[in-house]
């Protein structure tokens, strides 16, 4: 088996000739003395056409010219002042909209900052400068995801350079010819599976792909054939076909027998998905959906939403049922489970059956909505981008100016306090109408479900629930808005049915130890997926 740097080389040759560049202009070094090899070899079988230069400066623009002339190349260096020596060709593709690859061999992370020898930063020479940037490490297990994504860009709507920054560790000389050069070149071209889920995550709604499940189903009608994964702010949780409590069902024999995921948006809430999404044996299909696609585990194989009806082309009658089955056996089971207190899984579901726009935060509410919530009856919207707390308020408030009507904001004690200056209003100035429902689980709680709840508790408590000490109703009075405090479920659903003005609604959950925290949420879990076993 081929590894190291003669492995990474390879691979990055072979993404690049899958995704149709077949010209490479080299320039001499020692660094990038594995992708000589690998581009040698590949010249050799008659795969791409090889052009030698000394002159880093002048290579650069003999790329350039391919491009211009419809054909884009990668101009491969090695590491140090070589790349610097492409600044000039590539200002010129950056301002001039010419599709440009550069394909620069580096030194290992390691060696920056020590003055190791012919050791640059090469991400800073050019990144003002190109559309994207891939850095892939030594010794990197995929490099499928970052080849593809930078080729998508440079071709792009906005088309212009990329940088592949490789970094490669000794050895750097191949113990043999790359003899499968011409098999490992070859486009990839899966299958579509026949037992396809969909994995739906937020999308940008601004794109025309992404602005409403009508339009999404008269271009990909298919979709009715197959189960959709929905998280709560996904384009599809509203579709016939979103299963509830899906994470759940990925714990059952159903989860063993998905030979293909479509992502759809950019799902981030659950580890069963993750998994899926990284599992060698699933193949996976991203949308591209202009802004990019998501593919973290870098293994799926892009695909533009037009492709999505053929990929479900083939899914089983059965295949769509099973799911469905178990979704509803899931459902009674929550509804079973969960009891008449209040509780994270019950506001969850009462928050999924108010029909008021809702923005939830990147707390423990927006995982208990996605595990127990159903088919929101409104508009669901979360800052899933980067999945952070700060400014959940403020954005919420932004999402009511533009549409010109109340809307329920969901959050947790610490992104409340973080975002608490949003409700000091300014003089005169209006808004349609802020409800804001606090979750009040006195910190961090959620990390009591990661591998830090089964850490020592101090340190939970000091460096992950960081509980604070803030008098709630106190803070209503400061900034001027009602405040509600419900104690029972029932107070809380009808403190739902209005919306009107500001407001905050103070939901007190009270304070858990880090254990029974975990273990609460755990068995709950554990009843429902017991609940789907035959």
């Amino acid at each position: 088996m081929i590894e190291g740097s003669t492995r990474v080389a390879r691979a990055v040759i072979a993404e690049l000739v899958k995704a149709g560049v077949s010209t490479f202009v080299l320039c001499p070094g020692s660094r990038s003395a594995p992708l000589a090899y690998a581009l040698g070899d590949a010249a050799d079988a008659g795969i791409i056409t090889l052009h030698i230069e000394t002159d880093e400066r002048v290579a650069g623009f003999i790329a350039l010219g391919s491009g211009v002339a419809g054909k884009p190349a990668a101009v491969v260096t090695t590491s140090g002042s070589a790349v610097a020596n492409l600044h000039p060709a590539v200002e010129e593709a950056n301002y001039a909209g010419v599709p440009l690859i550069v394909l620069a061999a580096d030194r290992p992370n390691e060696s920056r900052g020590v003055r190791a020898s012919q050791t640059a930063d090469h991400r800073a020479v050019l990144e003002g400068s190109v559309r994207f940037v891939a850095e892939i490490p030594a010794d990197a297990p995929h490099v499928r995801g970052q080849v593809i994504r930078a080729v998508r860009k440079a071709q792009s709507a906005e088309p212009g350079p990329v940088l592949i920054n490789v970094a490669f560790r000794e050895p750097l000389l191949p113990g043999s010819t790359w003899d499968e050069v011409r098999a490992d070149c070859l486009p990839d071209r899966p299958a579509p599976g026949r037992y396809p889920v969909v994995v739906s995550g937020p999308s940008i709604r601004a794109n025309p792909m992404f602005t409403g499940e009508v339009q999404l189903l008269e271009r990909v009608p298919n979709l009715a054939r197959v189960p959709i994964l929905a998280e709560p702010t996904g384009a599809l949780r509203t579709h016939p076909n979103a299963v509830n409590a899906h994470p759940y069902l990925l714990r059952t024999p159903l989860r063993d027998r998905i030979d293909s995921v479509i992502v759809l948006g950019h799902p981030t809430l659950t580890r069963e998905v993750t998994r899926l999404l990284a599992d060698p044996s699933v193949t996976v299909f991203a949308v591209d959906e202009g802004a990019g696609y998501t593919d973290a585990a870098g293994t799926a194989h892009v695909a533009d939403l037009d492709d999505v009806n053929g990929l479900l082309a083939h899914a089983e009658a059965e295949w769509l049922q099973s799911w469905l089955e178990a979704s509803s056996v899931a459902d009674a089971a929550i509804d079973h489970e969960i009891g008449v207190e209040l509780s994270f899984p019950t506001i969850a579901r009462a928050l999924t059956a108010s029909p008021v726009p809702t923005q939830i935060a990147a707390s423990s509410i927006i995982r208990e909505v996605n595990l127990y919530g159903g088919s929101p009856a409104g508009a669901r919207f979360a800052n899933r981008g980067l999945a952070g707390i700060d400014g959940t308020m403020s954005t919420a408030i932004g999402t009511s100016i533009a549409l010109g009507e109340p809307v329920r904001v969901v959050v947790g004690d610490l992104a409340f306090i973080h975002d608490l200056g949003a409700l000091v209003r300014g003089v005169g100035q209006i808004i349609p109408g802020l409800d804001v429902v606090v979750i009040d689980d006195h910190g961090g709680s959620l990390f009591a479900t990661l591998e830090y709840g089964l850490g020592p508790e101090i340190a939970y408590d000091r460096a992950f629930r960081t509980e604070k000490e803030l008098d709630v109703e106190a803070a209503a009075r400061a900034v001027g808005v009602e405040y509600v405090a419900p104690a029972t479920l029932v107070e809380f659903t009808e403190a739902l049915g209005r919306v009107s003005g500001v407001r905050i609604v103070h939901v007190d959950l009270g304070r858990n130890a880090m254990a029974d925290e975990r273990a609460t949420r755990s068995d709950l879990g554990d009843k429902i997926v017991r609940a789907l076993e035959p």
